[in-house]
């Protein structure tokens, strides 16, 4: 009771010590030396540290590789983002860039794919090829993906929407098109 003062805390407190950043060129460093194809999340200026939590989640289960979010004008690692993750941002990579354009075009010169997921994208997600090395491109929960960002990206894909509404949650649409990436890589092998 002393250390979680008046936060409920089910008869269970853990202390630990924060989250350290990597450096994009320092995250795909170490993705260099796996010989299985990388799978990112690249994040433009997300701001609800719940989402961010839900997609470090997503992540993990779907064994991504790691997250890339900017420096600037975007949620950082938070105790509400380590609570919504569920323990698994103990797992995945978090690297904080100066400038996501120029880490999409690191990426590219290193053999990744950049795709940007946007409701006007031509193709849908499952029509395209997730693996090889990816990184998946999300915006933020209002903006979407800056045009700055997004010129940066070598394909658009949208995930189809059926119903009256026409777009998911973010943490959503990432766990979505995750998971259809999981699907392609566990039927090729």
């Amino acid at each position: 009771d002393r250390l979680a003062g008046d936060r409920h805390h089910q008869g269970v407190v853990a202390q630990v010590s924060a989250k350290e950043y990597l450096e994009g060129e320092e995250l795909l460093d170490l993705l260099s030396l796996n010989p299985i194809p990388a799978l990112l999340v690249v994040l433009d200026q997300i701001q609800d540290p719940h989402n961010l939590g839900a997609i470090v989640r997503s992540v993990e289960a779907a064994g991504g590789d790691g997250i890339v979010i900017p420096k600037h004008r975007a949620v950082g690692l938070t105790g509400g983002v380590a609570k919504a993750s569920a323990g698994a941002l103990e797992h995945v990579s978090i690297a904080r860039v100066a400038n996501t354009g120029k880490f999409l075009e690191t990426c590219q010169k290193q053999d990744f794919r950049t795709v940007a997921l946007v409701p006007e994208g031509v193709e849908s997600y499952s029509e395209v090829d997730l693996t090889e090395p990816v990184a998946l491109v999300f915006g933020s929960e209002g903006e979407g993906i800056r045009p700055i960002v997004l010129k940066k990206c070598d394909q658009q894909v949208r995930i189809p929407m059926f119903g009256k509404m026409n777009s998911l949650n973010l943490s959503v649409a990432v766990a979505v098109t995750l998971f259809e990436a999981v699907r392609q890589r566990t039927q090729k092998r």
